[in-house]
């Protein structure tokens, strides 16, 4: 039934989608003044779908598609306006009042910066934010100057800036402006806490002759990403997109079990296994050799294996295979819930594990494929959209190698599609 009703969800879904349209107009204005705003950033997050206000504070947003999206509007020395909001329900129109930041606030970057920072912490910046993979080389921050830089008394690292980054991503063909709102990296943990807002300029319209190689390698970025696996997992496609599925829920260790139970009824502690013995020989036949392979029954004093068995955990990792269907539900015609009770392994198997992250990480250096991890921090679901948008990030930690991927250098726009190219 799950099945079913997701697909029928995803069929209500591409019907409205492909025949629902939007366009969205407002006006930006000052809470405090009344006076509009002009050449603020209005945008739709982690897309390229965006705007500057005009000198009356108008915009024009064309072409969003159906269904929830995140509206961003940004301007320096204001505080972001961040909504969710359903653009069919503004067929008139929108106002948005941005509020002055607090002088407190604005002057929190001024106070007890490194004045050495890029220096001393941009090459641990660059390397979180724009990340490690082959693709950051040829990514570049423009304008790190106006990046602040302080550390903390509790050993954690804060980054600001009161502008929009501006980052070059010379291989996947973007321009990407992106609206720093929290950056702190716990030195002693290693946990990093990002939030922020980006949108994303196509270069191809630049540089035309370059389309059909941003296009080849934003594809390659695509298969196998955090986005890929969220849209398949909204179409119940997981199986066919190449995603396999393992619980990562602690059971007992069944080999550990078993010794307990042969010690019980043999008081003597001695056991004997029958075991199958294999005696591969060669028989000479004419043009060659040819293996010859005899199996017998045999037994063996096993009391040792056995007394191995009993000093290990009392639980082990289950990594058991499980279905799509498990882990999600439909919450309405345009949004799947995604949650399971225990920590999930999802693997990639349509492509080779990263070479260079097999060298970062130890873990993965025996991994063929790659593979990550999926844990509910918050014990509820994450909801997810058929663009590969989900929400609350905050409810859901990854690791593995989707922590390692899924930085700047690899992002692509929520509104991407592989089909394009």
């Amino acid at each position: 039934m799950m099945s079913k009703f997701l697909y029928l969800l995803v069929f209500i879904f591409l019907s409205y989608f492909g025949f629902s349209q939007h366009v969205l107009r407002g006006r930006v204005i000052s809470d405090e003044t009344k006076k509009p705003l002009p050449s603020v950033s209005v945008y739709l997050n982690n897309t390229s779908l965006g705007v500057t206000t005009d000198e009356k504070g108008l915009f024009v947003l064309q072409n969003i598609p159906g269904g929830k999206v995140t509206l961003v509007a940004s301007s320096v020395g204001y505080e972001t306006h961040v909504k969710f909001i359903d653009p069919g329900d503004f067929t008139e129109g929108m106002t948005i009042r941005l509020k002055l930041k607090p002088e407190e606030l604005q002057s929190v970057v001024l106070k007890s910066f490194d004045p050495e920072g890029w220096q001393n912490w941009g090459k641990l910046f660059t390397e979180l934010f724009i990340g490690t993979s082959p693709n950051a080389a040829s990514c570049i921050i423009q304008n790190h100057e106006f990046l602040r830089f302080r550390l903390n008394n509790d050993n954690t690292l804060s980054v600001f800036s009161r502008t929009p980054i501006q980052v070059m991503n010379y291989v996947l063909g973007y321009e990407i402006i992106y609206k720093l709102e929290e950056f702190s990296f716990d030195l002693s943990s290693q946990v990093l806490t990002q939030k922020g807002f980006a949108y994303f300029k196509d270069l191809s319209t630049l540089h035309p002759k370059r389309a059909e190689k941003y296009g080849r390698k934003r594809k390659e970025v695509y298969q196998g990403s955090l986005m890929h696996f969220m849209r398949a997992f909204f179409l119940n496609h997981l199986d066919t997109a190449g995603f396999q599925l393992k619980s990562l829920a602690k059971i007992s260790n069944p080999g550990k079990d078993r010794a307990k139970f042969l010690f019980s009824l043999h008081k003597d502690s001695v056991l004997i296994d029958t075991v199958l013995v294999e005696i591969k020989d060669s028989l000479k036949v004419k043009g060659g050799t040819r293996a010859k392979t005899k199996t017998f029954r045999g037994i063996a004093d096993s009391t040792d294996y056995y007394k191995y068995m009993l000093r290990q955990p009392d639980s082990v990792i289950s990594r058991q295979l499980i279905s799509a269907d498990s882990i999600g539900f439909a919450l309405d015609s345009n949004i799947a819930g995604l949650y399971f009770v225990d920590s999930l392994e999802v693997t990639y198997t349509l492509k080779k594990n990263s070479g260079k992250y097999r060298m970062l990480s130890p873990e993965a250096r025996k991994e063929n494929f790659p593979v990550s991890q999926f844990v509910f921090t918050n014990k509820r679901p994450v909801y997810v959209f058929s663009n590969g948008y989900f929400y609350d990030v905050y409810d859901l930690k990854i690791t593995g190698y989707w922590a390692w991927w899924e930085t700047m250098a690899n992002k692509l726009p929520y509104d991407y599609d592989p089909g394009a190219n």
